[in-house]
């Protein structure tokens, strides 16, 4: 690392303050704190990449002690000895931190060492310094979904800040990437991955550039937003998530992506129907409808936008004929499924027409679209978790509690808390209050109980890296 430059003790408090500026007028901006860094570098040159990054968050060196040690204890481990003078030396270029150290900062700052000033390691594992003591393993599975964002970044250092064409390649390979893996990964994990791409993206516009290549770029741009929506939901941050998913819309609406302007009509229908409000759910539900011109984009805009909406509103009759029309457009569709979060595929409709058969009162159909859901449905990912919970909830509701109670648990046993998507936990939420009324789940009602307590008292007490 470069000796940093001696800086008196009154710049630094002038640094600090207007460190402090360039934050919050990020903020204001939508930045993410990568962004944040590369202005505060830009026109704070004397700061090194380390203390630009707790500027950017807005941390003091104690927040940074005290929350690696919150990581450590996450992972049921003692937290190596670290003070705020030991920090202080890091962050002005006095002296190297260890690899564990260099590991617990890149967690902290979902950041790989380049980016931090700090040295790589031959064998440098992005957010995986503390293994997952209870499944004997660790996260480096979701290395490469850190590794796809590095690729743009490389692209992005060799061609300089306003990209090129080999950045904006790396960026729809990312887009396509992270779409067709979603459910590989983390929400937490990957919202923090989607997010610095689209800060990529968003630089590049700032630069004029030929029709064709602003076109894709915007592309990318709704696609990346579009992500960002539908990660921010599953995180439990709706307000985040209607204003990324409004990007998207507008994005695909200057672009004419009818493709992408269905699916984010839809996401809206689902964030209006989430906000309690039935009545804009259908009316935005009708327009993305109204935006598939593909068979199977068809039976995706019925069965995740309208169906829910009009059985949410009581219309019982419309919600039916509603099943029947998205079971035709996906017969009529000459391509099976669309793989990824974008896409349909018959899982996921068998799926949307359960709930719905659940919400209608109809426990047969439910269980018979259950079955059909399950049979196309990977088990041990997200959706798997989607459908026997939604089996779980008719269980219950015809009275069958222990049956209910051990599909619910086994969702648990299965997922890893931080696989667990916040449908997911609303879903063993409601279950675990209608086996409370019934009174007879037995011990799988009792064990759901307290693993939901305990999973709610862990988010009440741990901070958040959104």
């Amino acid at each position: 690392m470069a000796e940093a430059p001696k800086v008196t003790r009154a710049k630094r408090a002038q640094l600090r303050r207007r460190a402090q500026e360039i934050r919050l007028r990020g903020q204001s901006a939508g930045w993410m704190p990568a962004r944040v860094v590369a202005a505060i570098r830009a026109e704070l040159p004397e700061l090194q990449p380390l203390e630009a990054w707790r500027f950017a968050n807005g941390w003091s060196r104690p927040d940074v002690i005290a929350s690696i040690a919150a990581l450590y204890r996450s992972a049921q481990l003692a937290a190596p000895p670290l003070n705020s003078s030991m920090l202080c030396r890091w962050e002005h270029g006095d002296g190297v931190p260890s690899p564990e150290y260099v590991d617990a900062l890149c967690r902290l700052y979902q950041a790989p060492p380049d980016e931090l000033g700090l040295p790589a390691r031959s064998a440098f594992t992005p957010y995986s310094f503390v293994p997952d003591q209870r499944r004997g393993g660790s996260t480096e599975a979701h290395q490469p979904a850190v590794a796809v964002r590095t690729s743009v970044l490389l692209a992005l250092a060799a061609e300089g800040p306003a990209g090129g064409p080999v950045t904006l390649e790396q960026l729809d390979h990312t887009v396509r990437y992270y779409d067709r893996h979603y459910a590989e990964f983390p929400p937490a994990l990957l919202i923090n991955e989607v997010h610095h791409c689209r800060a990529v993206a968003a630089a590049m516009l700032d630069v004029r550039r030929p029709a064709d290549d602003r076109r894709a770029l915007l592309g990318v741009a709704a696609r990346l937003s579009a992500l960002l929506g539908n990660l921010a939901f599953h995180v439990a941050d709706r307000p985040a998530a209607e204003i990324h998913i409004d990007i998207a819309t507008e994005l695909a609406t200057t672009i004419g992506d009818d493709r992408l302007l269905a699916w984010s009509l839809g996401a809206r229908s689902m964030l209006a129907l989430d906000g309690g409000d039935p009545s804009r759910a259908l009316d935005l539900a009708r327009h993305a409808v109204g935006h598939a011109r593909e068979p199977l984009r068809r039976a995706q805009a019925i069965a995740w936008a309208e169906l829910p909406a009009l059985v949410r509103l009581g219309r019982t009759n419309d919600a039916r004929d509603a099943m029947l029309a998205a079971l035709r457009a996906m017969d009529a569709s000459p391509v099976p499924e669309l793989p990824g979060r974008l896409g349909f595929d018959r899982a996921e409709l068998e799926l949307h027409l359960a709930e719905a058969a659940a919400g209608l009162g109809d426990l047969a159909a439910t269980r018979t679209h259950a079955a059909r859901s399950t049979r196309h449905t990977q088990p041990g990912r997200p959706g798997w978790a989607a459908i026997t919970l939604v089996l779980a909830l008719a269980n219950a509701a015809g009275g069958t509690a222990e049956a209910a109670a051990e599909l619910g648990l086994h969702v648990l046993e299965v997922l890893p808390p931080e696989m667990l998507r916040s449908t997911t936990l609303r879903r063993l939420a409601d279950l675990d209050g209608r086996l409370a009324m019934l009174g007879t789940g037995g011990p799988a009602a009792a064990d759901i109980h307290e693993r939901l307590r305990t999973m709610r008292v862990a988010t009440r007490t741990s901070y958040s890296v959104k």
